[in-house]
């Protein structure tokens, strides 16, 4: 039972473990572990949104991806349709995937419209002039928000991210390429995205403050540099810049998939630790300085591949080329369009629903709120009953924690729940859960390496492991770093201008460590299943990403 709610259909039971064949626990999105009211955004309506993408693209062998809670962690399966589904399935896949491939990029971008047209009410509002009624409507408008978002994120999903696995099928049978070959990873880049654009403006910030002679400002505390800028005419034109980048880029919280954790929007000094990575490295941005040169080789190296392939099949082996760099394209660009901002406008509304709920001694802190559900924040609104969910608040904290204390080292909560050689087949019918899960290639005893992964970014680099586990870690992360953690997200995407290597424990080849990696010519290695238990910060190691192996040396 989880926070006192049951039966509760997020929950893993036994029936989950007999019917489905193998659950693989996910660090990526749902650690460190959910508060109750996000939990109810994303095993509800998030698992709502994947079954209705998936029925509109109709993919033949899934339902989508199944996510629900086991001791507070989230857990991945495949939803499996039934036998006598599939014919009419493929039928209807083969016509949209056909008009996907003639304009994979034209097919993001459309759906990014559809994003950015359903985010445009909610970027100005002022909540804090709004009636208990209206702020109530609110919520309701933050739970329609999250379930359209969630469906368009998704119907973009299976329209674009089948499309590697197609392409390295046929790319396999033709010319024998692999996905673990270095050549599939320099063939697939897309080079650029709203992500992208982000840290280019970080960048732009660091290297104004460069400059200007006023980058000493951003070594004091967090929230001392804004008021510092403020004592010079320099330093109050780089405050306008800092305006002008939250205007567009600031609906970003610390956490990708929460409404915990705090956002640049709210606190600009949130954003100050990137900009100092960025003054560490001369406000270079990596991907801009070696864009022309990675595009170059891209397009050389397309040219010889395509002319390995039989001549009867190139024109349509190029389309599919470019469906899968759209597919990196499209993992990396719905963040920006439709993730962090509904997360950013939900954040808002239920915090100024916890400031109304401390005001009638409801709850005791504001923070309160995220220990509650949707029903009982518009109960509370709307009934006003002074100590009402505050016993029912510290149950669910305490049993939180609880949790969040499985999270590092527990065998209470193991990676894979049922049968592990199932994974393997489970990825063949729904390749996109490649974004969470791979399997290591080779065992790492035989190849005398301390772990290895599933997929990764070529390259070979070597260095200082430093090991963070989550966002309250970053600071830690110095220029020249190999990171060893659990799982990237969008949000982390600041961290790989200044890294020179990265080793995860989760993610497959639709990952987001793996695509930023390899677009910002990161050594990579992923889906090593335990690299935070075998590197340890301050170990020497080698990232092999062409191999897909870690080395401790030394």
């Amino acid at each position: 039972m989880h926070y006192g709610r049951t039966p509760m259909c997020w929950e893993i039971t036994d029936y989950d473990l007999e019917h489905y064949p193998v659950w693989v626990r996910t660090p990526a999105h749902t650690e460190p572990v959910m508060t109750p009211l996000y939990c109810e955004f994303w095993y509800g309506y998030m698992t709502d949104g994947i079954r209705r993408g998936c029925e509109y693209i109709s993919l033949p062998t899934t339902l989508g991806y199944y996510w629900k809670l086991y001791k507070g962690h989230g857990y991945l399966t495949r939803a499996i349709p039934q036998d006598s589904e599939i014919p009419a399935r493929e039928k209807r896949y083969r016509e949209v995937a056909a008009k996907i491939i003639d304009d994979p990029f034209g097919f993001c971008d459309g759906i990014f419209a559809k994003m950015d047209k359903l985010m445009e009410p909610y970027y100005d509002m002022t909540l804090e002039t709004m009636t208990r009624g209206e702020l109530i409507g609110h919520v309701h408008d933050m739970i329609y928000l999250h379930t359209k978002a969630i469906y368009l994120y998704f119907e973009g999903w299976f329209g674009a991210t089948p499309m590697p696995a197609l392409f390295q099928q046929l790319a396999g049978e033709f010319t024998g390429l692999k996905a673990t070959d270095p050549l599939y990873s320099k063939l697939t880049i897309s080079m650029d995205n709203p992500l992208y654009r982000s840290n280019r403006g970080i960048a732009a910030l660091a290297r104004l403050a460069i400059d200007s002679k006023i980058e000493k400002n951003l070594m004091l505390p967090d929230n001392e540099v804004v008021k510092a800028m403020e004592q010079s005419a320099a330093g109050k034109k780089w405050i306008e810049e800092l305006k002008k980048f939250l205007k567009v880029h600031g609906w970003k919280l610390l956490r990708m998939y929460e409404f915990v954790e705090p956002g640049w929007y709210e606190d600009p000094a949130i954003l100050m630790p990137d900009i100092k990575r960025y003054i560490e490295v001369g406000g270079a941005h990596k991907i801009d300085e070696d864009r022309d040169a990675m595009t170059k080789e891209r397009d050389e190296l397309s040219k010889e591949f395509l002319a390995k392939v039989p001549e009867g099949q190139r024109d349509w082996m190029e389309k599919l080329l470019v469906a899968a760099r759209a597919a990196n394209y499209w993992s990396e660009g719905a963040a920006w369009h439709g993730e962090f901002k509904r997360m950013a406008f939900g954040r808002r509304c239920f915090i100024e629903c916890g400031k109304r709920m401390v005001q009638d001694g409801a709850i005791n802190d504001v923070n309160d709120v995220f220990m509650l559900f949707t029903d009982e924040i518009i109960s509370a609104l709307g009934n006003r009953e002074k100590g009402r969910y505050v016993q029912l608040v510290q149950e669910r904290r305490k049993e939180w924690e609880g949790y969040k204390g499985f999270t590092y080292g527990s065998d209470e909560v193991p990676p894979v729940l049922g049968d592990p050689n199932a994974i393997g087949p489970m990825l063949h019918f729904d390749p996109t859960l490649t974004v969470s899960i791979s399997m290591p290639i080779e065992d790492p005893e035989k190849v005398g390496a301390v772990c290895v992964g599933g997929a990764g970014s070529p390259g070979v680099v070597e260095g200082i492991a430093k090991v963070i586990f989550d966002e309250s870690q970053w600071k830690e992360i110095q220029k020249g770093d190999i990171m060893v953690c659990p799982m990237t997200s969008a949000t982390w995407t600041p961290l790989f201008g200044i890294i020179k290597g990265l080793v995860c424990n989760s993610g497959g080849s639709l990952s987001h460590p793996v695509i930023v990696s390899r677009e910002y010519g990161i050594p990579a290695v992923v889906g090593t299943g335990d690299a935070t238990m075998k590197v340890k910060t301050g170990d020497k190691i080698r990232i092999d990403g062409n191999l897909l192996r870690v080395y401790k040396i030394g």
